[in-house]
């Protein structure tokens, strides 16, 4: 069977529409508030996504998560190698300037706090006191504000917090005045 003009330009139009190019998959950094089978109280990942749609994950340790996502790391998730954490205001993960001094810090307490959304002590796995209303999962107050930080579809806390909405989670849990309304319903 013979292609005649008229189908192969419309193909090639379809193709190249607008349409075509927002359903193409994209990779994107986040995290889950599952345990991993390495002992850490929450998940690193690249996402795979497509139309808000979590396609596929690649788990990550917490030092290539930060290597990669502060630009110091090739990534299929940061192609232009840009300092994430900076871009969206997460201060002391990665690499920084202070008073003219280059600062460096891989193990990124904030990376390490996530344990504290889902939990209320660490367990013996992380050192100190969680944020959770309940033992081991956010009390149902909490789990709203979770939900911010999440796309409409994923109505689970347990994630996946992808992109900006993860990196802005990541920095709110920075603020001090945001964790204690987390924590104590402030």
């Amino acid at each position: 069977m013979r292609w005649s003009p008229h189908i192969a330009c419309v193909s090639v139009l379809q193709l190249l529409s607008p349409e075509a190019a927002t359903a193409q998959a994209r990779y994107e950094f986040g995290f889950s508030l599952n345990p991993t089978a390495q002992g850490e109280l929450a998940a690193l990942f690249i996402y795979t996504v497509q139309d808000g749609v979590v396609l596929g994950t690649i788990p990550m340790r917490p030092n290539f998560f930060v290597l990669q996502a502060s630009g110091l790391m090739e990534s299929k998730a940061n192609l232009e190698s840009v300092d994430l954490f900076d871009q969206y205001g997460i201060h002391n993960c990665g690499t920084w300037t202070e008073d003219g001094v280059i600062r460096t810090n891989f193990d990124c307490t904030t990376l390490q706090d996530l344990w504290k959304l889902r939990y209320r002590n660490g367990m013996g796995a992380q050192p100190g006191e969680g944020w959770s209303g309940d033992e081991f999962r956010p009390s149902d107050r909490q789990q709203v504000i979770l939900q911010h930080y999440r796309d409409p579809q994923y109505p689970d806390w347990h994630g996946p917090y992808v992109g900006k909405d993860a990196f802005r989670l990541l920095r709110d849990m920075q603020d001090p005045t945001w964790v204690n309304s987390y924590a104590q319903g402030g």
